[in-house]
């Protein structure tokens, strides 16, 4: 009975999460998202993951990544989250 309890509490606690391809959003800017579903996955690692997509994105470019926007959207533990971001890439050089 504990086996099945731990392994219903281990299934609730488990979350699917899902990272969006980079998108263009106009003037330079681009747009990631990440979708959790199910779980109870602190905020700070859903936009470390939007974060990190488009980190790798300006890197694969020679460019470095700077943040625009980041919005939310959800309830943990109760509804999917969502943390969108929008970026710019910019030249390491500096002053490009």
């Amino acid at each position: 009975m504990k086996t099945k309890i731990a392994f219903v509490g281990l299934t609730i606690l488990a979350a699917c999460t899902t990272v969006s391809e980079v998108t263009p959003a106009g003037d330079g800017h681009y747009t990631v998202t990440t979708h959790i579903r199910g779980g109870m996955t602190p905020w700070g690692e859903v936009k470390a993951s939007s974060l990190k997509r488009a980190d790798e994105y300006c890197t694969q470019q020679g460019k470095q990544m700077h943040q625009v926007e980041m919005q939310t959207h959800g309830v943990r533990g109760w509804t999917p989250q969502e943390a969108e971001l929008t970026f710019g890439c910019k030249d390491t050089v500096a002053g490009k």
